[in-house]
C-alpha cells in the first residue's frame, strides 16, 4: 500500500442519539484506532470522499435521506473500493422501522451488523476486521494500477520499437539509394568530370552518415550495458570544440550558416576523454546547423564559472515547444516522428550527449523561447584547476579520407585475412599506397598456408569468416614458435566493434582492435605502432 494513503486506516463514526458516538471513539482510541466523529450524514459522506478506512453508524442514523446520501456517496467510489461499513442495531431482528433502509444499505455496500448491546472487545475486533479488509482492498488496488501502469509501459515501448524500426529502415535505405545510385551511374562511364566528382562526394557522405547511425547505436547499446569505455586526460575545452567545429564548418558553409566560436583560452581545462567530449560537441553542433535556415547563426561561448567549464552551444533555428523541451534527451524520442518531418535522425544524439556529459561529471540543460525562436544548449563541466592540457595526437574522429603514410611502413610486409573481397581489395589499395608489402588471404586456411610459407612482420585479420574465424587463427599463431611467426604484431579489424568484443579479440591474441568502418588514416597509424612501437611514437608522418 502507498504510504502516503490519506486516510487508509481512519474509522469513521456516525451516531446521533446519546453517547454513543462519544463511548465508539473513546473504546476505538484505547485500542489504538484512530477514528473521527461525523455530526451528520452530509459530514460522513464528505469524509468517505476524502479517504476512510471503515465506517460505523447506528441505525437511527439510518434515515430515508441519510441511507440516500449514504447509497450516493458509496456510489461515487472507484470500482476497486468495497468501503467497510459496521452497524450498530438493536437486539434482535433488526427494528420494522429500519429494516428496509438497512437492506437498501447492505446492498450497495460492505456491511457488518454488530448487535447491541456489545462488549468492547466484540465491538474493536469488529472495526480491526473491517480496517484489514480495507487494507487488502488497497493492496489490490495498488496491485491493479501497477499492472495496468506496466501495461501501459509496454504498450508505449512497442509502440516506440515499431517507430524505432521503420526509422532506423528509413535512415538506412536513405542514404543506400544515394550510394547505389551513384555507384552505377559512375559504372555507366558517361558522366562528366564534375559529375563524376560530385557522385564520389555523394558515396562518402551517405556513407559516412550511415557509419555515424551505426556508431550511435553502439554507443547507446554500450551506455546501457554500462560499458562505455572512458581514457580520462586533462583537455582544453578550446581544443574539442575546436576540432568539432573543423568537421561541421564545410556543412555549415554550404548552408549559409555562421559558425562563430567564442571560448576563453582562461576557461579549462577539464578532465575527460577528449574524443567523447569532441563527440558531445560535434553532436550539438550538427544539431544546430540542421535546424537553423539559411542566413542563421550557429554560436559556442565557453568560460569558467566557478568550478565549472559553462559551454553555451546556441542557435536562431526552428526552436523546441514547450512541451517536447523535457522529453529532449530521451532516447528515441524526436519533436517530429512522422513521415513528413522535415530533419531525418533516429532520435539517438541527444541522449547520448547527456550520458557522455554526465560521465565526465557535468550537466547539461536545454533552453528554448519556443518554435521558431532557436534554442540554446549548456553544457557544464567540472574545471581541472592548475593542469595544463595534454596536446592531441589526432585532429577529428572524423577525419577526411587523404591520409599521410608513416615513414617505418615503407617495405613492412603485411597480411591481410578478410573473407568480402570488397573491403580485402581496398585494405591492400591503402596499404600498396604506403608502399607496404602487402599479401592476403579470403580464409584462416589461406592464412595459416601464407604464414607457414613466409611469417610476415604483421597481421592484419578480420574475425567474423566462414570455415574459421579470426580467433582460431590468432589461437594457432600465438601457437608457433617465435621464429615461425608466434610472436607477429597482430590487429583485428572487425564489424564486432563492442567493448566486450574487443576485450575478447585481445585475449584471444590480437594486440590491436579496430572496429570497421575504419578510416585509412587510423588504420596506418595503428599499423605503424604495431609494427615499429619505438618509431610510431616519435617518427613524422610523410
Amino acid at each position: 500500500m502507498r504510504s502516503a494513503e490519506p486516510g487508509a486506516r481512519r474509522v469513521l463514526v456516525l451516531a446521533p442519539i446519546g453517547r454513543d458516538a462519544s463511548l465508539m471513539l473513546k473504546v476505538l482510541a484505547h485500542d489504538g484506532l484512530s477514528a473521527e466523529a461525523c455530526g451528520d450524514v452530509v459530514c460522513l459522506c464528505r469524509e468517505i470522499d476524502r479517504g476512510a478506512g471503515a465506517v460505523v453508524l447506528t441505525e437511527e442514523a439510518l434515515t430515508p435521506d441519510g441511507v440516500h446520501s449514504l447509497v450516493e456517496s458509496l456510489g461515487r467510489q472507484p470500482a476497486w473500493s468495497d468501503l467497510p461499513l459496521v452497524v450498530c442495531t438493536w437486539a434482535g431482528a433488526v427494528s420494522h422501522a429500519s429494516a428496509g433502509r438497512l437492506r437498501a444499505v447492505v446492498s450497495r455496500g460492505n456491511v457488518t451488523l454488530v448487535e447491541r448491546p456489545t462488549s468492547a472487545r466484540t465491538f474493536v475486533s469488529a472495526m480491526r476486521a473491517a480496517l484489514n479488509a480495507r487494507e487488502r482492498q488497497y493492496e489490490l488496488r495498488d496491485v491493479m494500477e501497477e499492472r495496468e501502469r506496466l501495461l501501459r509501459d509496454a504498450e508505449e515501448a512497442s509502440r516506440l520499437k515499431d517507430e524505432f524500426l521503420a526509422t532506423v529502415s528509413h535512415e538506412l535505405r536513405t542514404p543506400l539509394t544515394a550510394m547505389l545510385g551513384w555507384s552505377q551511374m559512375l559504372r555507366s562511364g558517361g558522366l562528366s568530370e564534375a559529375k563524376r566528382r560530385m557522385a564520389l562526394e555523394t558515396i562518402e557522405r551517405n556513407a559516412r552518415a550511415q557509419a555515424q547511425l551505426v556508431d550511435d547505436l553502439l554507443d547507446v547499446s554500450r551506455i546501457v550495458s554500462g560499458q562505455l569505455r572512458m581514457e580520462m586526460a586533462a583537455v582544453e575545452p578550446a581544443q574539442f570544440v575546436e576540432q568539432a567545429a573543423e568537421s561541421v564548418r564545410v556543412a555549415a558553409d554550404a548552408k549559409g550558416v555562421a559558425l562563430e566560436l567564442a571560448i576563453d583560452p582562461d576557461a579549462g581545462p577539464v578532465l575527460g576523454d577528449t574524443a567523447r567530449l569532441q563527440q558531445v560537441a560535434w553532436n550539438l553542433l550538427v544539431n544546430a546547423v540542421k535546424f537553423t535556415p539559411r542566413g542563421g547563426r550557429v554560436g559556442v561561448t565557453g568560460r569558467r564559472v566557478g568550478g565549472h567549464v559553462e559551454l553555451a552551444f546556441s542557435d536562431t533555428g526552428s526552436g523546441v515547444s514547450q512541451e517536447f523541451l523535457p522529453h529532449l534527451f530521451e532516447r528515441f524520442r524526436q519533436a517530429d516522428g512522422s513521415s513528413t518531418r522535415a530533419q531525418g535522425g533516429l532520435g539517438l544524439g541527444l541522449s547520448i550527449v547527456k550520458h557522455l556529459v554526465e560521465l565526465h561529471g557535468g550537466t547539461i540543460a536545454a533552453e528554448s523561447d519556443g518554435e521558431g525562436r532557436g534554442a540554446r544548449f549548456i553544457v557544464r563541466l567540472p574545471a581541472l584547476p592548475g593542469v595544463t592540457a595534454l596536446a592531441s595526437e589526432g585532429a577529428s574522429n572524423r577525419p577526411g579520407l587523404a591520409f599521410d603514410c608513416p615513414p617505418e611502413l615503407s617495405g613492412l610486409r603485411v597480411l591481410v585475412v578478410e573473407d568480402e573481397p570488397d573491403t580485402r581489395s581496398l585494405l591492400v589499395m591503402v596499404l600498396e599506397l604506403c608502399e607496404v608489402s602487402v599479401s592476403s588471404a579470403a580464409t584462416v586456411a589461406e592464412a595459416r598456408e601464407l604464414i607457414a610459407l613466409d611469417p610476415p612482420e604483421v597481421l592484419i585479420s578480420d574475425i567474423g569468416m566462414p570455415g574459421g574465424d579470426g580467433y582460431a587463427l590468432i589461437r594457432g599463431v600465438r601457437a608457433l614458435p617465435a621464429d615461425r611467426g608466434g610472436r607477429v604484431p597482430a590487429l583485428a579489424l572487425t564489424a564486432y566493434a563492442r567493448a566486450e568484443d574487443r576485450a575478447r579479440a585481445l585475449r584471444a591474441g590480437f594486440d590491436e582492435h579496430l572496429p570497421k568502418p575504419v578510416e585509412p588514416s587510423a588504420l596506418v597509424r595503428v599499423l605503424a605502432r604495431l609494427a615499429r612501437p619505438e618509431l610510431a611514437a616519435t617518427a613524422p608522418a610523410r
